[in-house]
């Protein structure tokens, strides 16, 4: 077993271990709707980031800093921030064209479908505006505590392994069965608390995934992508807003209509990553190498 696979076994083990022992915890207490579940939910996000620590600081005895702590380009940033409505503009067009779900602007139609959700004429307009505004950045805390882990310590490890490719569709499956447990609780897919629901998720986190990494390894930071997974969070539920639908497997931002956005913009992501470092195995893991080492050199932790 080579040094890479083992931190990487090692680095899954605490996550998934860690992870899921809470979350069966949140089940047995009641589930997504215990007062306490938000806090774990938080809570959860900084695993992956803990459990890199543990690996880095443990089995390798190296910087910290060289899994991606760096400034970053600002485009990338803004890449980040305009990734999901991105996805809502393609997954509402996909809405339109397979007629899986109704398009409402007005946003009035969704308190038919979910009845627990404030009708958006409720919604007080600087409520509105703050959130549009500040939430990624909110975000941005809980998110790097997922980003660390999965973008910034396990991608970089996998492409070395294995190739780009390999790496980009492996890290994005161990971070959607990172979810599983929440998924059975119902969220994300309420309808769907099965294995459709995690399944579906898994592919969502494969494809967006894709992008994330993109960022990642374009930046040769993990901010960027940081940023990206805050504003996913803050803004792609509007897409429910917008195409409510009984089944959420036929709408946005998780159904099937996202998932071929998603699709489209992954592809374009790898594309992009694969002319910039080559289609062959051995010029990837070079290129992945003098990003880590780009980041060593940056000096401290």
């Amino acid at each position: 077993m080579t040094d890479n696979a083992g931190q990487v076994i090692v680095f899954c083990l605490i996550a998934f271990v860690v992870t899921y022992f809470l979350e069966t915890w949140l089940w047995l207490s009641g589930g997504l709707t215990v007062w306490f579940a938000p806090g774990v939910m938080v809570g959860v996000m900084f695993v992956p980031l803990a459990s890199a620590v543990i690996t880095v600081k443990l089995m390798e005895h190296g910087s910290l800093r060289s899994y991606g702590v760096a400034k970053g380009g600002v485009r990338h940033y803004l890449y980040g921030l305009a990734y999901p409505f991105a996805v809502i503009a393609l997954g509402l067009f996909f809405v339109a064209i397979l007629r899986t779900a109704s398009i409402d602007f007005t946003m009035t139609r969704a308190t038919e479908t979910y009845p627990n959700l404030p009708p958006a004429t409720e919604i007080p307009w600087y409520f509105t505006v703050i959130n549009l505004a500040l939430a990624p950045f909110i975000n941005f805390i809980p998110a790097f505590g997922e980003e660390y882990g999965w973008r910034g310590f396990l991608l970089p490890k996998l492409v070395g392994r294995l190739n780009l490719l390999g790496g980009l569709l492996l890290s994005g499956a161990i971070w959607g069965l990172w979810h599983a447990p929440v998924i059975l609780m119902g969220y994300n897919y309420p309808r769907h608390r099965d294995l459709v629901g995690i399944s579906a998720f898994t592919v969502w986190c494969i494809l967006v995934g894709f992008f994330l990494g993109w960022l990642r390894l374009k930046s040769r930071s993990v901010f960027p992508a940081t940023l990206g997974h805050g504003a996913i969070n803050a803004y792609v539920g509007f897409g429910l807003f917008i195409a409510p639908a009984k089944d959420e497997l036929m709408t946005i931002p998780f159904g099937l209509p996202a998932i071929l956005g998603l699709l489209v913009i992954a592809a374009l992501a790898y594309g992009d990553l694969s002319r910039s470092t080559g289609s062959g195995n051995s010029e990837t893991k070079r290129v992945v190498a003098k990003n880590l080492r780009f980041s060593q050199q940056l000096g401290w932790w």
